[in-house]
Formats: C-alpha cells, sequence, structure tokens
C-alpha cells in the first residue's frame, strides 16, 4: 500500500509518463541506499506503481539502475556535462551543479562504496568514456588557448580540476571543520565559486599567445 492507502496501479494509460516516474523514484531510492540496499518493491512504492513494470520498462533492477545511471544523472547536471565556457565559469559550474543535485551526489558516493556484481558493469561504460574524452578535449583546447599549463597532462588536469570543484560537496563535514561552513550555505558558495574562479586564473599560461 502507499499513502492514502491506494494500491499502486498495474494499468498504464501513458507508458512513458509510468517510465519518468519509476526512473525519478529510482533516483530517490539508489541514491538513499545504494544499488544493493535498494528494494524494487521500495520503488514501485515511491512511483505509485505496480513493481511489474518494472520489470516491463526495464528488465528488473540491474537494468533499472543502467537507466538511471544514464538518463537520470545526465538530466540533473551528473556527469558533469556542458563544459562549453572557459575554465574558471567551468570550475564553479560544477561546484554549483554538484552542491544543487545532492541525490546525484549520493549516487556518486555509493557507486564508489560498492562492491559490483560479478557479472556486473559500469552503466554506459562506453557513454562515460565518450563524454569524458569530450572533456579531455576541451582540457586540451584550454591549453592550447593558453589558458591551461600545456605541460601537464590533460586527463590528470582533468581530474584535478574536478576535485578541486567536488571536493567540499563529496566531503561536507571536512569542509565544515576546515571552514566552519557547509557547501550548502550561500555565502561559502559564493566564497569557493570565486576561488575557483582565482584559482583557475593562476593556471592560465604566461608564455602562450
Amino acid at each position: 500500500m502507499i499513502a492514502g492507502g491506494s494500491a499502486p496501479s498495474t494499468r498504464e494509460r501513458n507508458p512513458e509518463r509510468s517510465r519518468e516516474r519509476i526512473l525519478d523514484a529510482a533516483l530517490k531510492e539508489f541514491a538513499a541506499h545504494g544499488y544493493a540496499g535498494a528494494r524494487v518493491e521500495a520503488i514501485a512504492t515511491r512511483a505509485g506503481l505496480n513493481k511489474q513494470l518494472i520489470s516491463h520498462h526495464f528488465g528488473g533492477k540491474r537494468g533499472l539502475y543502467e537507466s538511471v545511471m544514464q538518463e537520470r544523472r545526465l538530466k540533473g547536471g551528473g556527469e558533469l556535462q556542458g563544459a562549453t565556457a572557459q575554465v574558471p565559469e567551468t570550475l564553479a559550474m560544477f561546484f554549483d551543479r554538484a552542491r544543487t543535485d545532492p541525490e546525484w551526489v549520493r549516487v556518486l558516493l555509493w557507486e564508489a562504496l560498492e562492491e559490483p556484481e560479478p557479472d556486473a558493469h559500469l552503466p554506459a561504460l562506453g557513454e562515460r568514456r565518450s563524454r569524458y574524452a569530450d572533456r579531455v578535449a576541451w582540457i586540451e583546447a584550454e591549453q592550447g588557448a593558453g589558458r591551461l599549463p600545456a605541460d601537464l597532462d590533460p586527463t590528470l588536469l582533468l581530474l584535478t580540476l574536478l576535485g578541486a570543484a567536488l571536493y567540499p560537496v563529496l566531503l561536507p563535514d571536512v569542509c565544515e571543520v576546515m571552514t566552519g561552513s557547509r557547501p550548502d550555505d550561500e555565502a561559502f558558495a559564493a566564497r569557493y565559486r570565486e576561488h575557483l574562479a582565482r584559482v583557475a586564473g593562476h593556471l592560465a599560461d604566461p608564455a602562450a599567445g
């Protein structure tokens, strides 16, 4: 039973809407409990639908998880899409996307903590590699334009910059211990955005151009 006392529906007047409801509910469940702890019944209850529809649309829990990782993480900014601005603006954008998308952050942390199933693979691994390859190409373009040091490995530099942008969000307790503020505090967020922009400005290669 769900809130209000009505049973989850097995009827689908709008299959696409049902699929979207399941994905929204699954993101919340996976963020709260990780893949191993999430329950299909709980996802169905959150969606207000019968759990049979999860098998119908996604083939089961694993297929649903992979769809969440591919679709919902991207919808909310997960995987940090859209690195089209110059470095200072983009680092601030990465920080803001992470701090305003706590469910994605929790899913990301669960992915790092959980042991993968023996027959499991990272969801849409090829697509994720392609997206990160695009970001490495963006770093290379910024290096070519003189806005990042040209003598640094672009892939490792991307990891470094993402780490700088995301660390306070991934470890908010450490952030609070060190600064007295949490990343969801607006005053801290403004201060950290300015800091990221200044760090990126100091990385500009003065010899270029």
